[in-house]
């Protein structure tokens, strides 16, 4: 068994740290639980359990566990100035949802009474069940005044170790280090290769002694994904070292950080379908047993594998066509696209699939089986021998910007994974370039929301489950993937339904991807849609998390109304537009008068209706500093009395409102670029490129 805070580990270095640890901070061990460890660092100013900062973090606290679950990760925050409280949460990698919701709510709880007079707290949460495999008694839950990590929780750790010592302490340091080299890679780089089940997650296994019935050791490497690639790799580094330091030759142990965690063991506690890379060294099959606490063991067969040679030839191969690729047809980078070395082979790690296997499953991109088309190429439906039905985006071959789009997207996709974004399957570059996605069955959400037939379909729970979809989705891009990706193009036809009506955000070929701390940027060359695209960026090609956040609120008001926004709203002379006519009947009073007719037949929740109107102008506000995030929307969107009286402040004149009046020629001038609020043309200013057709636009520039 692991040894108690109170008599962990003897090491002058083990020692050392906890005497760092206890002069700045109070550590509470849980009776129940026997790994649960909590840290309510002091603080230099106190608070009561009646001041606004404690309201903001019980608030978040309790609404954590919904936003959570789903992916296994979340960070929210509420308020402002010194009342602003920031919470997050994160589950052990292979937690499924329904026990992750549960975990994150006993750690909530745990933590709120443990540590109510400290600005910030955390929590390592063990569910106590004593079960061996696989284990998932892991949760992680802080609460903070601030979104960033300082010095103290940076050099934060708390290690426990396994009682029992191995014979060869030698070989098994130097797998340790090996094994966690290896693994730190796959959580700092990713790898789409891996059945790892959540981002900046890994697990594997390495073999120390061949000869030895418990010859295994089985690592796990976690960061928590509202931090950099950079402070991962530097929390994990930290972490190898404080575990090897404390308990070195110990059968195991684990290390607990404010921004990583660090488990290893000589037996599987996880499940080992989720291995990625083989085994580092081959081991013959053999039961081993655990002897830590007492006579307690599992009993397993551990078959090793060996990396197939026909992999490593394969992924030979497609480095040097690459490599070749870039060196014939190298050309001037773009000044807006920020490629590196690493960007360019990134994704041979995908399955590599056949040319001649998709012209079968696709019947030779034959017409009947066109999904539709964009600004880089054609979309197929395809039909594996094996039954499984797949998405196949095929590259226009006389489109030159096409491959920097589909670069672009395959970079970015290949490292993000959520219910929420389309699944990257594989990729082929032979005779043509082609990306391999999951098929998506109901096709995209314009071809439902803007059929007269299909509409009917869409009842307001399914609208308002899909609303909180795309919301989940952007808050993963935004705040928790390892990088903050700026979609730049979110609409409804890139936002995909799967069987079960579930929305997919999809198209990701001109999406920007932000490193560190940067938040913005500004590029020379803003493409879009009419109608979805924010001031800043048409305007100015400011690029922000906010610009997809008015894309978003756009979408929640066509899926109100049941309109498109970059249309008139109706026939008459006076038509406006979707933005201008809710924000007069959220004026007037009348704001039930925009709702779809149809929902008023099938009947909806008014609650939420009107929730969703207000988040909506929230988004479409002009002044993006005046925007939500997503984090806050997700939460106002799962209870609208949580978010505080600033965040919730009644909604201004939206960007893009016109007032009633519009004449023919108005609505019939050529619309080459972004309309101003008092309907001014930014032909003076520099002209944005836009699409009426729902075709996202790229080229901007003459032949």
């Amino acid at each position: 068994m692991f040894s108690s805070p109170s008599g962990r580990c003897r090491g002058l270095g083990r020692l050392l740290t906890f005497a760092m640890v206890a002069s700045v901070s109070t550590l509470v061990t849980s009776q129940n639980n026997e790994f649960t460890q909590i840290d309510c660092p002091s603080s230099a100013s106190s608070f009561s359990t009646n001041s606004t900062f404690w309201s903001n973090v019980v608030a978040l606290l309790d609404a954590l566990p919904s936003a959570a679950a789903p992916t296994g990760f979340a960070s929210l925050s509420r308020g402002n100035g010194i009342d602003r409280a920031f919470v997050r949460g994160m589950c052990r990698g292979d937690t499924a949802p329904a026990k992750c919701a549960t975990y994150l709510r006993d750690a909530a709880l745990e933590i709120q009474s443990q540590c109510n007079s400290s600005r910030r707290a955390g929590i390592w949460y063990d569910d106590g069940s004593g079960v061996t495999i696989p284990a998932p008694m892991f949760c992680f839950v802080a609460y903070a005044d601030t979104n960033a990590s300082n010095s103290y929780e940076e050099g934060f750790r708390q290690p426990s170790q396994n009682i029992g010592v191995v014979s060869d302490k030698v070989a098994f340091e130097s797998t340790y280090n090996a094994l966690m080299s290896r693994l730190m890679v796959r959580v700092v780089n990713g790898s789409a290769a891996t059945s790892s089940p959540a981002p900046m997650f890994a697990v594997g296994a390495a073999v120390y002694d061949p000869s030895a019935r418990n010859g295994t050791m089985y690592g796990m490497l976690q960061c928590m994904r509202d931090r950099t690639a950079a402070e991962c790799q530097r929390c994990l580094n930290d972490s190898v070292a404080n575990l090897q330091t404390c308990c070195s030759g110990h059968q195991g142990g684990l290390v607990d950080a404010y921004n990583c965690y660090l488990r290893m063991e000589i037996y599987p506690y996880y499940d080992l379908a989720l291995d990625g890379p083989p085994l580092i060294a081959p081991a013959p099959s053999s039961i081993i047993s655990d002897e830590r606490q007492g006579n307690k063991g599992v009993d397993t067969t551990i078959l090793a594998a060996a990396l197939s040679v026909g992999t490593v030839l394969a992924a030979t191969v497609m480095v040097g066509f690459l490599l070749y690729r870039r060196k014939v047809n190298r050309r001037k980078t773009p000044p807006d696209n920020n490629w590196n070395e690493e960007d360019d082979i990134e994704y041979v790690e995908l399955d590599q699939l056949n040319l001649s296997v998709l012209r079968a499953a696709t019947n030779n991109f034959c017409e009947e089986n066109k999904l539709g088309e964009g600004g880089f190429g054609e979309v197929f439906k395809g039909t594996l021998q094996d039954k499984k039905e797949i998405a196949v985006k095929r590259l226009s071959q006389n489109s030159s910007q096409g491959f920097q789009e589909l670069k672009n997207e395959l970079v970015l996709v290949a490292k993000l994974k959520h219910r929420n974004l389309v699944q990257l399957l594989g990729v082929s570059l032979q005779e043509e370039k082609l990306l391999v996605y999951e098929y998506m069955p109901n096709r995209s959400l314009d071809t439902f929301l803007f059929d007269p037939v299909r509409r009917q379909q869409l009842d307001w729970n399914r609208r308002f489950d899909i609303i909180n979809g795309i919301a989940r989705g952007l808050l993963y891009l935004h705040e928790e993937s390892r990088l903050k990706v700026i979609h730049r193009d979110l609409k409804p036809s890139n936002v995909l339904l799967d069987a079960d009506m579930n929305p997919k955000i999809s198209d990701f070929g001109i999406a920007r991807a932000f490193h560190g701390d940067q938040s913005k940027d500004i590029t020379r060359r803003p493409v879009g849609t009419l109608g979805y695209m924010s001031p800043e960026y048409a305007y100015w090609g400011h690029v922000s998390t906010k610009s997809d956040m008015f894309s978003f609120g756009v979408i929640v008001l066509e899926m109100v109304t049941g309109r498109r926004n970059n249309s008139p709203y109706d026939s008459e002379i006076d038509s406006v537009s979707v933005l201008s006519h809710v924000w007069d009947k959220w004026r007037s009073g009348s704001t039930a008068d925009v709702v779809d007719p149809l929902l008023a037949e099938l009947g909806y929740q008014e609650s939420e209706v009107l929730n969703c109107i207000e988040i909506g102008l929230l988004c479409v506000q002009e002044n993006p500093a005046d925007r939500p995030d997503a984090s806050t929307v997700v939460l106002m969107l799962r209870s609208p009395t949580t978010a505080s009286d600033e965040e919730r402040r009644a909604p201004a004149r939206p960007a893009f409102a016109f007032s009633s009046g519009f004449t023919d020629a108005a609505i019939d001038r050529p619309r080459t670029g972004a309309w101003s609020s008092d309907d001014a043309h930014t032909g003076d200013k520099q002209p944005s490129t836009v699409s009426e057709n729902e075709v996202s636009i790229s080229e901007l520039l003459p032949r």
